[in-house]
């Protein structure tokens, strides 16, 4: 639970996602800023200084010095009527592309938490088969112990102890080839977690306490609401339907209407003066050389085409919950035959290890033996993580949800 909280938080995908949802909502804003009035305004101011020089009553030279001022300023105000609706479907469309950018997040929400949770029961899966592979290490060097002690007595041949040492050489080298595998898991699940690989530990190392939640298969019919993927689909179709609007409405007039206030002042010679002006303006298109036809088709077709993937969506979507459902019941099937056969190789290794040491079978048939043993109980943890990630996949393709509300 805490990883999936830290992963939520600090998920670097995520933390891009969110900025796209961002931009969504600025182009949603521009688009529908053509519903309002658009005023402006400008200014300017002017300051002038002049110097005369005359001829004074006392014979000598005398200058005088005059200065003005004048400013002027201006606001205008423009507004398009949307007659056709075609500013309201620009605006309808932004509003549907940043809807579906959020629901874009939120199946990315999904796929986060569910590696999150694969990644994790994989690591603990990894953890059981080395201790599974540790403690086949152990009774293998145990075994040649003996057939050396054999040896040296002459009661064993050098054959067998050239197969044995084979065999130790193997079970190290698969602990090791464990211990990558591990190391590259932890590292991935760092890196989901928003966090450095390095120093980043795993602690659990046992399947068996993780309990699986059930999932409310009675919800299944609501895979409409519940899954993000399945309403992004919905909302790219109805952006797209504005985008037709807004195409069709361009083939018709365009009615603008503007307004010009003009003030002018000046502090020494002029009155102040106050103007206004009133405008309306009627385009119409005329020839655009087919650029207007163009763009209606490429909606249309654009919409069509999206039509078509949410129908995909939804058939992917309920196929993905058929294979959740068969994978885990398929899974759980082998894992309680796995869990027989793991029982029955603990006993024959036992029996064959105990007349092994009596002298009453040769080494061949404890050989085999520890073989079964060991890909019995491997084999075992590995079903054991495809029944964890079965209800991983399942809860993902129902949309979410770790308990009955989904």
């Amino acid at each position: 639970d805490h990883m999936m909280k830290q992963a939520l938080a600090n998920n670097l995908d995520l933390a891009a996602a969110k900025q796209r949802i961002g931009q969504f909502r600025a182009q949603a804003k521009t688009a529908g800023a053509p519903l309002w009035p658009a005023i402006s305004a400008t200014g300017s101011y002017d300051f002038s200084d002049s110097t005369r020089s005359g001829n004074s009553n006392f014979n000598g030279r005398n200058s005088s010095t005059s200065s003005s001022s004048t400013w002027q300023g201006q606001w205008n105000m423009s507004y398009e009527v949307d007659l056709w609706g075609g500013i309201r479907a620009g605006r309808d469309s932004a509003l549907g592309s940043l809807q579906s950018s959020r629901f874009t997040l939120e199946a990315l929400r999904l796929v986060v938490m569910g590696d999150v949770a694969q990644t994790y029961f994989a690591i603990v899966g990894l953890k059981e088969r080395k201790r599974i592979a540790e403690n086949n290490l152990k009774n293998i060097s145990d075994v040649l112990d003996i057939i050396l002690a054999r040896f040296d007595a002459g009661g064993a041949s050098m054959l067998e102890v050239a197969q044995q040492k084979t065999e130790r050489a193997n079970a190290e080298a698969a602990v090791a080839q464990i211990d990558q595998q591990i190391a590259q898991s932890e590292n991935a699940l760092a890196v989901l977690l928003g966090q450095a690989p390095q120093q980043f530990k795993v602690s659990a190392s046992k399947l068996q306490p993780i309990a699986i939640p059930k999932a409310d298969l009675a919800q299944a019919s609501a895979l409409f609401d519940q899954r993000p993927d399945i309403r992004s689909a919905e909302t790219d179709l109805i952006a797209a339907h504005a985008d037709i609007g807004k195409a069709r409405a361009a083939f018709y007039p365009r009615l603008q209407l503007g307004a010009d206030n003009i003030f002018t002042a000046a502090t020494m010679s002029q009155p102040a003066g106050i103007g206004i002006a009133l405008a309306s303006s009627l385009t119409a298109p005329i020839f655009q050389g087919g650029r207007l036809e163009g763009e209606l088709e490429r909606t249309l077709a654009r919409r069509t085409e999206l039509l078509e993937i949410y129908r995909k969506t939804i058939l992917s979507a309920y196929e993905e919950v058929e294979d959740a459902l068969h994978l885990g019941n398929q899974s759980s099937r082998r894992r309680e035959q796995l869990l027989l056969s793991v029982a029955n190789a603990e006993q024959a290794y036992e029996i064959a290890r105990d007349r092994f040491l009596a002298g009453a079978t040769d080494y061949q048939t404890l050989l085999i033996v520890q073989r079964s043993l060991l890909n019995a109980q491997d084999s075992e943890v590995q079903a054991h993580v495809d029944v964890l990630t079965a209800s991983v996949l399942l809860f993902k393709s129902l949309g979410g949800g770790w308990s009955g509300q989904l």
